[in-house]
């Protein structure tokens, strides 16, 4: 997604642009007009559980089924780019292939860091780089030069879908609801929405499901709804509260809403996120997302007036800095 809103800006500014990632984003990208190549494909085989009981394991499992095989076809695809046009690359630190293009082909390549605790745990392994960009703000993470800082780089609203019709009558007939997500991976989600179920009945909470495995979902009583998917950016800032994975995305939509959030981390960089929203006072972690009681207790303390008040007053900081036109000044540097 930032990679899109930035592809927007760079577009209006007069660039040719072309995103390749994961065979599942195809149609996202396209719908925006951009052509798209595939560069790897989803695994086939579920990581949820070692997701789960082992995230060190599950970081090694992805890097061998998905980040080392999309190498080749990384590479392949900026070879055949750069034949059209002289281009510049903007890539994820894990698409490794846009590395060795740099390497090999001598193309300028901008590194892009999506969330604090890659630029400290993986910086070695990305290769060097002309660019380095933090795909976060300076309040969130401070970096290190010299990384250039730019914010999170959210779309601009108005090229945010509108919510479906069915949700925006949903929104309309009561108080604002609280949002569940577990994150667009996760398969074994139905212990997170039950026990997120029964905290929103006990604190007379409406509720928001979001997931595209609807096998995961729960009977859902008159307050509650579910969504395969809707864009964050539209539904937050209508919301209570948002209890998610801890994905950099997620939390980074929550901010801009000034929302409290509760945290469920998994996996690879959301248990810093996760740390990172509790020091700023807006955000608690979970010890069992599956454990209604402790859901209730902590969306109770959440949803506190104090904590409402100082979630609200970082939006702020949401004004001070465009991310996106840091982003495409720093690419547009590299000419």
């Amino acid at each position: 997604m930032p990679f899109l809103a930035v592809a927007e800006r760079l577009r209006a500014r007069g660039h040719n642009c072309i995103i390749a990632s994961n065979a599942g984003y195809a149609p996202l990208v396209q719908a925006a007009g951009f052509p798209f190549a595939v560069i790897w494909q989803r695994s086939q085989q579920s990581l949820d559980d070692v997701i789960r009981h082992d995230p060190v394991r599950a970081w090694d499992a992805v890097r061998e089924q998905m980040l080392l095989p999309a190498i080749e076809p990384t590479l392949q695809f900026i070879t055949e780019f750069t034949r059209r046009e002289p281009s510049m690359v903007l890539a994820s630190w894990s698409a490794f292939g846009a590395g060795r293009a740099r390497a090999q082909l001598g193309v300028k390549l901008a590194t892009a860091w999506l969330s604090p605790y890659p630029l400290t745990a993986h910086r070695g392994e990305a290769g060097p780089s002309d660019a380095d960009i933090a795909f976060f703000p300076d309040w969130f993470a401070p970096v290190p030069a010299p990384v250039r800082q730019a914010g999170f780089p959210l779309f601009e609203d108005g090229l945010v879908p509108a919510l479906p019709a069915d949700l925006e009558a949903f929104l309309a007939a009561g108080p604002p609801p609280v949002i569940l997500t577990p994150g667009s991976f996760m398969r074994q989600a139905r212990g997170f929405f039950e026990a997120g179920l029964k905290a929103c009945a006990a604190l007379d909470q409406r509720a928001v499901l979001l997931t595209p495995y609807a096998d995961q979902v729960p009977a859902l009583p008159a307050w509650a709804r579910h969504f395969p998917y809707v864009a964050l950016q539209r539904l937050a800032p209508r919301a209570a509260a948002l209890i998610h994975h801890g994905g950099i995305g997620t939390a980074a939509q929550g901010l801009r809403a000034g929302m409290p959030q509760l945290l469920a981390p998994l996996f690879f960089d959301q248990f810093d996120n996760a740390a990172r929203l509790e020091t700023l006072g807006v955000g608690r972690r979970l010890a069992d997302a599956q454990d209604g009681e402790e859901m209730t207790a902590a969306l109770a303390g959440m949803l506190a007036p104090e904590i409402r008040e100082h979630s609200r007053s970082l939006r702020a900081h949401f004004d001070e800095k465009d991310a996106i036109t840091t982003v495409c000044d720093t690419v547009e540097s590299l000419t």
